[in-house]
């Protein structure tokens, strides 16, 4: 069997399943990324409320150490700018910068200001009316970017670590899965193509088998139809001169039946005279493994008629147990 006829090319090549960790991955970075962005939106906002509420606590501590009376004059409005300095210098959160503004007059220049350096964002601050019978200011806090991104930044990361590390592992064992599976599919490919390739010996052992087996059949067949044709008597003796076999071409010849004699001395075939010399014809086989040929008259079925043969008598040996029987022929002499 052609080995491509059962795989493509290069099909041993390929990691089937492959699409498994491919799926794990951009499910997994798909859902990190939405988990992160809802963390990080749900972290800025507690940050936001958290700095509305430190916002708020400003407000309420000055409205309760409110001054009893603040005046316009350089004299009093530096008195105040100490006092707000030691209002705010212990309260104040360092990621807060505040700024108060006076509204009894217009003027850009704060009454006091703290942590704000450069200009305010608007998007980000935090302004209060703080009003009292004797002064009437602005309170505007100003968070320090790092109070609002800096949540967001750690739950953005600790989020994406998180998700990153769980599906790198997924992917990386599904990986391994799938490179698992290619080796066993690839042993299995192999397996089947020596299976396959055994079965192709044994059908070929098998046409032999046959082959042989029909030319066996025709020897034998050839062989039996020579003897046939020849008229001669085909037997086998074992080592002590009993028939094991004697062919159909007996019943012809001497009108005697093939099974009857199994089993029984083929000297008993001859004449009595001649029982000696067919004894020492089995030895010399024996001895000078070659065909021995004596002239012996065999007695015909009723037993007072004879039918002169020449046997050819041949020695069968075996390395391991020695002699093992004769093969004989016996064929007519032609004028019978």
């Amino acid at each position: 069997m052609d080995s491509t006829s059962t795989h493509p090319s290069g099909w041993h090549r390929l990691w089937p399943g492959l699409w498994v960790p491919l799926v794990i991955l951009i499910v997994g970075v798909a859902s990190t990324a939405f988990t992160a962005h809802q963390e990080s939106h749900r972290a800025r906002q507690l940050a936001e409320a958290h700095y509305q509420a430190e916002h708020q606590a400003l407000v309420h501590l000055l409205l309760a150490r409110a001054p009893g009376r603040v005046s316009d004059d350089a004299l009093a409005q530096r008195a105040t700018r100490d006092w707000l300095q030691a209002v705010f210098s212990n309260a104040l959160p360092p990621s807060l910068g505040v700024r108060v503004d006076t509204l009894a007059r217009h003027t850009k220049r704060p009454l006091f200001q703290i942590r704000t350096q450069g200009p305010i964002d608007p998007t980000l601050a935090l302004r209060t009316e703080v009003s009292s019978e004797n002064f009437s200011w602005m309170l505007t806090t100003v968070p320090a970017r790092a109070l609002l991104e800096h949540a967001s930044d750690n739950a953005l990361r600790n989020v994406w670590m998180a998700g990153g590390c769980l599906t790198l592992v997924a992917t990386v064992l599904a990986l391994v899965q799938c490179r698992r599976l290619h080796t066993k599919a690839k042993q299995l490919w192999e397996m089947e193509l020596r299976e396959a390739g055994f079965d192709q010996q044994v059908n070929n052992l098998q046409v032999e088998k046959t082959i042989l087996r029909r030319a066996l059949d025709d020897s034998e067949q050839r062989s039996r139809d020579l003897v046939a044709l020849s008229g001669a008597i085909i037997g086998e003796l074992d080592e002590t001169g009993h028939i094991g076999f004697i062919s159909p071409q007996l019943a012809d010849l001497l009108e005697r039946a093939p099974a009857d004699l199994a089993g029984q001395p083929f000297e008993k075939l001859m004449v009595a005279n001649c029982r000696e010399n067919f004894r020492r014809a089995l030895s010399a086989a024996r001895a000078d493994q070659s065909i021995e040929r004596i002239d012996v008259p065999l007695r015909h079925g009723d037993g007072e008629s004879t039918v002169e043969v020449t046997l050819r008598i041949l020695a069968l040996t075996d390395p391991v147990h020695g002699l093992s029987g004769f093969r004989l022929s016996a064929v007519p002499h032609p004028w019978h």
